[in-house]
């Protein structure tokens, strides 16, 4: 009998046993899933609500970019990250719309660089978000390794950093000289290492005018005064102007000096004048680039353009145009002089965020290092899907297959997922574009914007004496000796005595607090 007795015993324990697991299964909670323990997750929990986002790029937006967007680029951020993001497209300079959405009180982030002339007003109406640096290095830890060692002492306003500078190449020399295509001067029998000063500049363009009489010889015209600076400035002097009828500069040879140079009343600007008149009696350039510069960009990015203003920011030997046309063209950076390279800021633009979405900077700032998090991550946003939209070279260097742009490359890549292929480039050509910024001039400007408010009225007036009278002169097509004394009466008569005050006062008192 005690044997009959534990064996049903046993069989009840063990039929008891499989009822309370079966219980557990249909809906009540077994003893781990009560003491916290297992692995499955309740079915029925809430999930946490996604965080809108919205950003606003400047550029085009393609069929394929507004299909990757809202899809493959929504829903892995929407996954990985609970961020419901929006991407919208702007035409390029549309800054005055960005005004308006920030003066309405949109939440958004935007492209966005200090050196705008928007900013002061943006900044003085405090439309911009503020970015705690201890936040960017809790948060963001990711994009700032991947941004190297570059920091945001060239993005603050009024010493909070306002801009949120992305990628890292290198920045110094920008439009400081010219780019050059080497293989045309060989065919008309120069090289550019035979070029050592503006007469032997002069002669080669001089030859492949003459063997090519239907080519184009100038592109971004407006921004070569820097590319001759050795000719008009032969002193030493290192000016930082943007445009050839800019209305100040800056001598940056004199680091401590807070001197406003008024750059149309300087000898200068005379001097640079007259060269360019020159360029135009030789055929070197055309009234068209006053009307529209592109026709001059298109030249180039065919193939059928000799120079342009360029960079020391990038290394443009061996295959720059390959990407408009799969030509062979030798293209290199020229310089007249052998002055030090200038560094105005460490970024090419970066993402600013509207003063109304300042409670999702923190947000912000984790999409920015999901970003950088992975050079899966990195490449996702800047060129696509890699089969569809990209495929790498043997080099390793994205090729594009779509033309419409993502996260534009050329703001957001970094070296750090990116660096330089020595299958591509000479290591002696990466050694000294990865050493550029390090021996670079940091401008004295670096942080200042000029606050026209004070000085509207003539800003205005004499902006449109520039465009419609000065630029002419300035581009070589009319006579500085004969033609700018009059406009220069007009320029006073508009104000520039009082615009050239207040932008020394400005500058002194930039200047006086560093």
């Amino acid at each position: 009998m005690g044997k009959k007795l534990l064996m049903m015993l046993l069989c009840l324990g063990l039929v008891f046993g499989m009822l309370a697991g079966c219980g557990g299964t249909e809906g009540g909670s077994g003893s781990d899933t009560e003491e916290g323990g297992g692995d499955s997750e309740d079915p029925d929990a809430e999930k946490e609500e996604p965080v809108s986002l919205r950003a606003v790029m400047f550029g085009s937006a393609g069929d394929r970019n507004t299909e990757f967007f809202e899809n493959e680029f929504h829903d892995r951020v929407l996954e990985e990250l609970n961020i419901d993001m929006k991407i919208e497209f702007l035409p390029w300079g549309s800054e005055d719309q960005v005004g308006t959405m920030l003066a309405s009180g949109e939440k958004f982030a935007f492209y966005s660089a200090i050196t705008r002339p928007n900013f002061a007003n943006w900044g003085k109406s405090g439309f911009f978000a503020t970015i705690d640096e201890e936040m960017i290095e809790e948060l963001a830890p990711a994009y700032l390794e991947a941004r190297m060692d570059y920091g945001f002492e060239t993005s603050k306003y009024q010493g909070d950093i306002v801009v949120l500078p992305v990628g890292a190449i290198a920045y110094s020399g920008v439009l400081d000289n010219f780019v050059i295509r080497n293989d045309i001067l060989n065919k008309v029998g120069w090289d550019v290492s035979e070029i050592e000063n503006y007469d032997d500049l002069v002669e080669a363009v001089k030859a492949v005018k003459a063997e090519y009489p239907d080519m184009e010889i100038l592109y971004n015209m407006d921004h070569i005064g820097k590319g001759l600076e050795c000719v008009y400035a032969p002193n030493g002097e290192i000016f930082q102007n943007d445009r050839l009828a800019s209305i100040v500069a800056f001598n940056l040879a004199d680091p401590e000096s807070d001197e406003v140079i008024s750059w149309l009343e300087s000898d200068y600007f005379g001097e640079l004048c007259k060269i360019l008149e020159d360029w135009y009696a030789m055929g070197f350039t055309e009234p068209d680039q006053l009307i529209d510069y592109t026709i001059y960009e298109n030249a180039w990015q065919s193939g059928n353009c000799l120079m342009g203003a360029g960079a020391l920011d990038r290394i443009y030997k061996h295959t720059e145009l390959n990407n408009y046309n799969g030509g062979d063209e030798d293209i290199q950076y020229l310089s007249l002089d052998d002055g030090p390279t200038v560094l105005v800021k460490d970024y090419d633009w970066g993402w600013s965020i509207s003063a109304e979405d300042q409670e999702n900077v923190e947000h912000w700032l984790r999409f920015f290092n999901w970003m950088y998090e992975s050079k899966e991550n990195y490449m996702f946003c800047l060129y696509g899907v890699e089969g569809e939209d990209y495929t790498l070279s043997e080099a390793g260097v994205p090729q594009p297959i779509t033309k419409d742009e993502f996260f534009a490359s050329w703001m957001h890549r970094t070296l750090f997922y990116e660096p330089l292929s020595p299958e591509e480039y000479d290591e002696a050509e990466i050694e000294e574009y990865m050493n550029m910024d390090k021996t670079a001039i940091i401008s004295k400007t670096s942080g200042f914007v000029f606050d026209s408010t004070p000085v509207e009225v003539e800003s205005s007036a004499i902006s449109t004496i520039v465009t419609e009278k000065v630029q002419p002169i300035a581009f070589g097509f009319g006579n500085y000796e004969e033609d700018f004394p009059a406009v220069l009466e007009e320029l006073k008569a508009a104000g520039l005595d009082k615009y050239i005050e207040e932008y020394q006062r400005q500058f002194s008192e930039f200047m006086a607090n560093k």
